[in-house]
């Protein structure tokens, strides 16, 4: 299996099937190769801008002042941990060792499977993301939009 680093080979096959698909046949294969070359420099054209782009947006929300929007992705993740510290955590202990009386609360199901899904879609994507992976459903659940 051959492995195409640049990216330069799937860009001349994406070329090579858009040509075969829409230039008729009756083209002599001195025009296809040509037509095929101009189908490869707009289609890096455009990969080049889409990256541009993506860099582009990224280096803008690192670089913006609000901090809150940069971690608010994850802010579901710490919300639910503060919610579970407190009904399991912290009013138990102050029940138990300070004799104080708390409310009887428990939380109930549809917080565990939303916090539970959010947390656990969050966390396999963030992994896949570090991992390298690039596709539409990474970008959903990370936020970084699809490819």
């Amino acid at each position: 299996m051959e492995i195409d680093l640049t990216g330069i080979g799937s860009v001349a096959n994406a070329a090579k099937a858009i040509a075969n698909k829409f230039l008729p046949d009756k083209m002599s294969e001195a025009d296809k190769a040509q037509a095929q070359l101009g189908i490869q420099g707009l289609l890096t054209e455009r990969d080049n801008t889409v990256d541009k782009s993506r860099r582009d947006i990224i280096v803008a929300e690192l670089n913006q002042g609000d901090n809150y929007t940069k971690r608010a992705r994850p802010t579901i993740v710490y919300g639910g941990l503060v919610f579970i510290g407190l009904v399991h955590v912290v009013f138990p202990m102050l029940k138990a060792f300070f004799q104080i009386d708390t409310p009887e609360i428990s939380l109930p199901s549809e917080f565990w499977w939303t916090w539970g899904g959010v947390t656990g879609a969050y966390s396999l994507g963030r992994s896949a993301e570090k991992r390298g992976v690039k596709n539409k459903l990474v970008g959903a659940i990370t936020g970084m939009g699809g490819i």
